[in-house]
């Protein structure tokens, strides 16, 4: 378990719904707790081990692929297309490849395997664009209410997602300008009930949003995200390289160029440009942001941008002429499958299960043990049994009572870890990832 899993665990282990919400605002700030709720009923129905916590992300990003697969079709719909572009456009082909490239790229892959909310996340903000783009298309209040509602929940998962909807808010700006911001025309009516939609979904947010900044700022919250550091220029672009491996990345690159080209040149101006402001616009903002009032720029913020990568790879890909797109497709395909297997070849988790153990046998009754970084108390919590769990205390660096540490080596400041050592210079265990440590003299 790591240590924010072990938050989510804790929050969704509350034994009363009323409880879940009061935990979630304490060890999960910064959303609202309907991942945490999801995932307290979840755990009533198959139990608390690490394998029934995952399978509900497993689960959600699953069903991910599918909602690709819906936002390729509205992005590159027919009736949005002009005949003539439209007519050697293979929606289908191109919306399942899209889905298939998400699929297998190990970004996806690993957050689907993790007890949090970004599944919850990606799959509620997968399915507001979706209706962003149908709600353009075709309107229909059913479009309107649904954007409405997976607006709300999106972003309520985590706040994150809120970079979505602006970015939706910069292309509904386009939309009206090219409409003189008028209601004569279909789409401009359809474009002012849209903004309509995005704000109704955003409206419900307002207190929690403004009331919840402040705890995830980086001076409060314990820290939870003090870790973050500021980003180069240049992570905007480097994001999508990072996340789908050094060999891979060429052949997506390529394919996503040769998409925007040819979509361009054969009239796919709009669906083309929607895709490139989704890639783009989110990391760009996260760099903003991160310089003027807090770093904030993480992989796992962007997540709803790699789907108009992929997207716009596939677009690549289905105007290859054959056979050359299949082996294309097979090469990118490999590659992506390539890269989860090189990260699955090293472990990437850290053994709290088995240093708590070892704290726990080298503890007399009556003395307790700690862990840092502090957030990461709820793992010793899930790992102790019972009768014991008391038995874990929160590190205070002023007045450390705890007899044993535990130590993760992630994200440690060199002269906290000095301080750690010489309060506790007997190493009981060194283990993947953490060392558990012992005071000389207990009291």
């Amino acid at each position: 378990m790591s240590p924010d899993e072990g938050a989510s665990w804790a929050a969704a282990s509350a034994p009363t719904i009323r409880d879940v919400i009061a935990r979630q605002a304490v060890f999960n700030p910064g959303k609202l707790p309907i991942h945490d709720l999801m995932l307290h009923v979840w755990m009533a129905i198959f139990g608390q081990s690490l394998v029934a916590q995952r399978s509900l992300s497993a689960i959600l990003g699953t069903i991910s692929i599918v909602i690709v697969y819906f936002v390729a079709r509205e992005l590159f719909a027919k009736s949005t297309l002009d005949r003539e572009e439209a007519g050697g456009l293979d929606e289908r082909t191109l919306a399942s490849l899209g889905a298939l490239f998400f699929a297998v790229n190990l970004v996806m892959i690993k957050y689907a395997r993790e007890a949090r909310m970004y599944p919850v996340m990606l799959a509620a903000i997968l399915l507001q664009v979706g209706f962003f783009l149908r709600a353009l298309r075709v309107g229909g209040l059913a479009n309107f209410v649904a954007l409405a509602i997976f607006t709300a929940l999106g972003v309520g998962a985590n706040f994150s997602a809120l970079l979505v909807p602006a970015t939706e808010g910069l292309w509904l700006l386009y939309i009206l300008g090219r409409e003189r911001f008028t209601l004569v025309a279909d789409r401009g009516r359809r474009g002012w009930q849209t903004a309509l939609a995005l704000a109704i979904g955003g409206f419900i947010l307002v207190p929690k949003l403004v009331s919840a900044f402040g705890a995830t700022a980086a001076h409060t919250a314990g820290g939870i995200i003090r870790w973050i550091k500021p980003p180069a220029w240049y992570e905007p672009f480097a994001l999508f390289n990072k996340a789908t491996g050094t060999f891979a990345f060429p052949i997506f690159a390529i394919l996503v160029a040769w998409g925007v080209y040819i979509g361009w040149r054969r009239g796919m101006r709009e669906p083309v440009a929607f895709a490139l402001l989704l890639m783009f616009a989110p990391p760009i903002m996260m760099v903003v942001v991160s310089y003027t009032l807090t770093p904030i720029f993480v992989e796992r913020y962007a997540l709803a941008s790699f789907t108009p990568f992929f997207i716009l790879a596939a677009l690549g890909a289905v105007e290859i002429p054959l056979p050359a797109a299949w082996g294309a497709v097979a090469l990118t395909i490999l590659l992506a499958l390539g890269h989860v297997w090189n990260y699955e070849r090293k472990p990437h988790d850290a053994q709290y299960r088995e240093a708590v153990a070892a704290a726990l046998n080298s503890l007399p009754p009556g003395e307790s043990m700690t862990v840092v970084p502090i957030y990461a108390i709820e793992v010793l919590h899930y790992y102790l049994p019972d009768a014991d769990e008391a038995r874990a205390i929160r590190y205070d660096p002023a007045n450390s009572k705890a007899n044993v540490i535990i130590v993760a080596d992630q994200n440690l400041h060199r002269d906290e870890a000095a301080q750690i050592r010489l309060e506790y210079p007997d190493v009981i265990a060194r283990l993947r990832g953490v060392v558990v440590r012992r005071k000389l003299h207990s009291p």
